[in-house]
């Protein structure tokens, strides 16, 4: 028996997708809201029977091997090795794609490297030092020091075996042209920069990020300098420190979430040990997919200028939008996390504990803005109301409404009808972009068809009520989602249950369909915008 089906043999997979998200038993099978996409209603089923897993929202499905490739963002060998050891299974010389396995090698040298570099670096030390991290917080966290030379990597690496290309593909060396775009050499991509490796899920470095020391700082050099999207590095997916903190993520059900290696560090540090840090990059959908594996609260904690809260509120709101409760650390005034927790610990592990909800954090700060009323009702519903428009509880957005009201003494009635009201173009815009709606909508109602056609469906009321027009699709198209069905139909369940959860994912895309038409009727001349726009409040209610 090969390595891969002895792993195969000795793991459970409800063991292995249950160590990354919460299952509940169905029937022979377990489900679960799906890891890799947004969405309500769990269409996400693991068969311990069959060994696999398959979402019917996403599509997506495999085996062990390939839920932990795509959960992690690693390639085969990566999640290979996890579940080898996990199941204590030798490998040998049949592991596959030896590039990234490569490259995850050369990775691991390199931060070796850098940490040799720290212990004989006087300078790198004595800042981390300064800036309160302990010994054992910089070994747990692998930091290194990049020396202040061209070619210190590049030489040590080439000795160790590795080829210039490979270098160059793990985003730590670049190479140098001539004019005519001949390659006149090579040289290190990091230089005078503590190093902070960046650890995909299961620890293996893909990739840097490099804060120049401040002796070495330049008007023309960035402070931080990041890995640039390689074969194991997309910033997009990654969140320095997950694979520290999502064992502590699965038990608190929250993360803190911060926005330098220096901030997370610290916060480690001084006990908060879920809490992850994007790096070089705007929060995005991959990384709430990540968060939603483990949690249902996120609490933010960015910088306090003006970039930084900016980010914070797009943040969450896109939260907000995905799912997730948003909480602010809100008490620690202009310092950063690990300023703050350098000059007292104790006054972090406090801030976080007295953390607020976004929308009550946003509505005191303008109470505290002593603004005469007018001012202050037009600041509560153009940077408040878009937030409780983007709770996906209609439960929250009644108990934020009165709360605003008590805050304010404005009256929930009038609250309520300017969020019916406040339904923008903008945010029309914004759905459009975060979700796929159209394509997703016909996918649906084709599967919609053809399972009230296998399954006899067609004459249920709810269904009738829908008005799906049945010739919308050729008849090869809906036999062809059938003969899919048939394929998938043992790893379902519950049929009545699955039938309900395509109506409901129906109706919810059909309203996405015209939000979109809509959206863009707005922008046709002589439309009448009046008409428009209250097409677009009743589909949001609707939706919502």
């Amino acid at each position: 028996m090969n390595p891969k089906d002895q792993v195969k043999e000795n793991l459970s997979i409800v063991d292995v997708v249950s160590t990354y998200i919460r299952l509940e038993k169905s029937g022979n099978q377990f489900r679960a809201r799906c890891p890799f996409h947004n969405e309500r209603t769990p269409s996400f089923y693991v068969s311990p029977e069959r060994k696999s897993f398959h979402c019917f929202g996403c599509q997506a499905g495999g085996d062990i091997f390939s839920f932990v490739e795509k959960i992690e963002n690693i390639p085969f060998i990566e999640a290979l090795k996890i579940l080898a050891d996990r199941a204590g299974v030798s490998l040998k010389d049949s592991e596959r794609n030896k590039e990234e396995s490569r490259l995850i090698s050369l990775l691991k040298d390199a931060t070796e490297h850098f940490k040799k570099n720290l212990t004989i670096s006087a300078e790198g030390r004595e800042y981390l030092l300064s800036r309160g991290l302990h010994e054992d917080t910089i070994q747990n966290f692998h930091i290194g020091y990049a020396k202040n030379e061209w070619r210190d990597l590049f030489i040590y690496l080439s000795s160790k075996g590795y080829s210039p290309e490979e270098m160059i593909q793990a985003g730590v060396v670049i190479e140098a042209k001539d004019d005519t775009g001949r390659t006149k050499g090579f040289y290190d991509r990091f230089r005078g920069r503590i190093m902070f490796p960046i650890r995909n899920i299961s620890g293996a470095t893909v990739g840097y990020s490099g804060r120049i020391l401040p002796s070495l700082a330049t008007d023309s050099q960035g402070k931080y300098v990041n890995t640039p999207e390689t074969p194991l590095y997309h910033k997009s997916k990654i969140l320095f420190g997950y694979d520290t903190a999502k064992k502590m993520m699965n038990e608190k059900k929250e993360v803190i979430v911060v926005e330098g290696q220096m901030d997370l560090c610290m916060s480690y540090q001084a006990g908060v040990h879920n809490t992850v840090a994007v790096s070089g990059t705007a929060f995005t959908d991959d990384h709430i997919h990540m968060i939603k594996r483990f949690c249902d609260t996120v609490i933010l904690s960015f910088d306090a200028d003006t970039a930084g809260q900016a980010a914070l509120l797009k943040t969450a709101k896109l939260c907000l939008l995905g799912g997730i409760d948003v909480n602010v650390v809100a008490d620690i005034g202009t310092k950063d996390p690990a300023d703050l927790i350098q000059e007292n610990p104790d006054a972090w592990l406090k801030a976080v504990d007295n953390k607020k909800h976004i929308i009550t954090f946003l509505t005191q700060r303008i109470i505290k803005e002593a603004l005469d009323e007018r001012t202050k009702s037009r600041k509560i519903v153009e940077v408040v109301l878009p937030f409780v428009r983007a709770l996906t509880s209609p439960l929250d957005r009644e108990h934020f409404i009165r709360l605003i009201s008590e805050e304010t003494g404005f009256k929930q009635e009038t609250l309520f009808e300017e969020l019916s009201r406040g339904t923008t173009q903008e945010e029309v815009v914004a759905q459009e972009e975060t979700t796929t709606i159209v394509p997703l909508f016909e996918k649906v109602t084709k599967e919609l068809i053809a399972f009230a056609s296998l399954h006899k469906k067609t004459d249920n009321k709810e269904y009738q009520a829908l008005a799906i027009d049945h010739t919308l699709y050729p008849e090869a198209i809906i036999e062809q989602e059938i003969f899919t069905l048939l394929q998938k139909q043992d790893s379902i369940p519950n049929i009545e249950q699955y039938f309900n959860d395509l109506m409901t994912t129906y109706k919810r895309e059909e309203h996405r369909a015209e939000l979109m038409r809509l959206q863009k009727k707005l922008k046709e001349e002589g439309a009448d915008i009046e008409s428009v726009m209250k097409q677009i409040y009743e589909h949001m209610k609707k939706l919502l």
